[in-house]
């Protein structure tokens, strides 16, 4: 008899029961506060041939060495991040005369691939999709600026946001410190402001919300009009920078528009539910996503839990029959406002056809974000968020720690 599969909500897998986990892929981070990263758990594909097993070594040479010495020196002297497809790595780059600058560097695991050969065709995918990707000039993007490789291993040099992820802050890991840092009026700032913390939720307040959606929405926009789809906008992949400001990071999983997937990716507790029937890349499907993380910010508690596992038909009922439900699963000073509980509906329409036509309708539309801006500013709401992030960031330590 066939194994059922259990579909691991937080990875971009079907896991197999009783499948051993390969433990160079499984090992995390401690202080990475998303179960997306801290459970990848779908075993890695078999490697085939010595070509294979060559590209495995040089990897875990790299990893080992925590340096790159070819074509471009490189030292790593901190783990940012890890998934399915590798890790990232804060990155010295050992320059002309002593000139060391500093980078966020994504190495590409090949042990997830069947064999060399396919490592390398998805390898000149991302080198190609690096080389449109690095036109685009927004404040709320995190593009990729280079693809290099070292003995056969793919890496994308990137710019490294000095700042929190949107889970960090989420998650409530950083609070302890913050208000460690914070005298007692500027704590009550920042609860008042920023977010609530009640019965150890952390719940992202609506303006702040709104702020984040509406900088990620600007960058998913020039995303989308370079033909991508991001295909996995969830918190960990939303920065926060020092100063305040929004970035959306990582985009190893983007896609074209209207690309057929050969393997489903992205992170399925934010997936669209067209992703989960179709495997094609839309725009409307990031969208979705985000709507999910508005969600998952205001309520102060993930949707689906990584230790509950559900087969996949289960997560995308679920999703179905959402928007019938959010009423209940906000809070108060969410739920009683209508403008606010209608947008969440559009974001999470499970019909693509009843969701925003596109990232600019949805944050400037006559039923978009801007417009609940501007019902804050009335009620005299509203504040320079952007300000009051960087306000909270500036009491955490440098999260790049020294070079």
């Amino acid at each position: 008899m066939q194994k059922k599969l259990i579909f691991d909500q937080t990875t971009a897998l079907e896991v197999v029961p009783g499948v051993r986990q390969d433990a160079t892929t499984v090992a995390a981070d401690a202080t990475d506060g998303d179960a997306s990263i801290l459970r990848d758990l779908a075993p890695s594909a078999p490697s085939i041939g010595t070509g294979s097993r060559q590209l495995v070594a040089n990897y875990r040479s790299i990893l080992a060495a925590r340096a790159i010495y070819y074509p471009v020196a490189y030292r790593f002297p901190r783990e940012l991040g890890r998934g399915r497809q590798g890790i990232v790595f804060l990155g010295l780059r050992q320059g002309a005369r002593g000139c060391v600058t500093r980078h966020a560097l994504k190495l590409f695991d090949p042990g997830i691939y069947a064999n060399a050969k396919k490592y390398w065709t998805d390898m000149g995918r991302i080198a190609a999709q690096t080389s449109k990707l690095q036109l685009v000039k927004n404040p709320s993007l995190v593009a990729p600026d280079i693809y290099e490789e070292s003995n056969g291993i793919g890496y994308v040099q990137m710019e490294v946001v000095d700042g929190i992820s949107l889970r960090e802050l989420m998650d409530g890991t950083l609070l302890t410190q913050l208000r460690a840092r914070s005298t007692d009026e500027e704590w009550q700032r920042y609860t008042d402001v920023v977010f609530r913390h009640e019965n150890n939720r952390v719940m992202i307040q609506p303006g702040i919300a709104l702020y984040i959606l509406r900088q990620v929405l600007r960058g998913l926009e020039s995303l989308h009009e370079m033909g991508f789809v991001h295909s996995d906008v969830k918190p960990a992949n939303i920065m926060i920078d020092r100063l305040g400001y929004v970035k959306l990071i990582d985009y190893g999983r983007a896609m074209l528009l209207d690309e057929k997937m050969t393997l489903l990716l992205g992170t399925p507790a934010y997936m669209a539910p067209e992703t989960h029937e179709e495997r094609v890349a839309r725009a409307h499907s990031d969208l979705y996503s985000l709507g999910m993380v508005g969600l998952e910010m205001l309520r102060g508690e993930r949707l689906f839990s990584a230790d509950t596992p559900l087969t996949e038909r289960d997560l995308l009922q679920s999703k179905k029959e959402l928007n019938h439900h959010l009423y209940d699963m906000l809070p108060d000073h969410v739920r009683n406002n209508p403008q606010f509980l209608h947008l969440l509906q559009r974001f999470l329409d499970p019909d693509p056809a009843g969701r925003f036509s596109s990232a600019e309708e949805a944050e400037v539309g006559s039923t978009g974000l801007a417009m609940l801006h501007k019902q804050l500013t009335l009620a005299g709401k509203d504040t320079e968020y952007g300000r009051e992030l960087e306000n909270v960031l500036s009491k955490i330590v440098n999260p790049l720690g020294p070079a």
